[in-house]
């Protein structure tokens, strides 16, 4: 309905579907904060107020550990060590002789969202993937 008047979807309507979905891990981060669920549309938590505390909630929180919990594990200081084990391990590779004739690279860490060289496809799908970002379907 809300779509009909213009409006993108979201607002009550989109927290009522997260509260369906993920009401007992935005219960616990209510906790956190001092709050209850069963103080929603009172005085004490109003509808804007739990948009702006879902809207804001930190990675550590419940509900996007809930969400996405590959990523909720990867933090900063996750993304650093893996940086730095894939380059001991790049240094290592390059003082090799694989390494000097450029064969055999070391496969990075993998990390939540990014395919390894081995999961990526092939080049004939990667032109058809050109292909139709340009326009030029067949």
């Amino acid at each position: 309905m809300a779509r009909a008047f213009g409006a993108e979807p979201g607002g009550i309507l989109g927290l009522d579907a997260l509260l369906e979905e993920h009401g007992e891990a935005i219960e616990y981060d209510l906790i956190a904060l001092g709050l209850r669920l069963r103080m929603l549309g009172t005085d004490a938590l109003g509808w804007t107020d739990l948009r702006a505390i879902v809207k804001h909630l930190p990675m550590e929180s419940a509900l996007l550990r809930v969400m996405y919990p590959e990523a909720s594990r990867w933090q900063t200081a996750e993304h650093l060590l893996a940086d730095v084990a894939d380059s001991l391990h790049w240094l290592m590779w390059a003082r090799t002789d694989d390494g000097r004739r450029g064969r055999n690279r070391p496969e990075p860490i993998a990390r939540p969202g990014l395919k390894s060289d081995r999961e990526r496809v092939g080049t004939a799908t990667q032109l058809d993937q050109m292909n139709e970002f340009l326009g030029w379907h067949e």
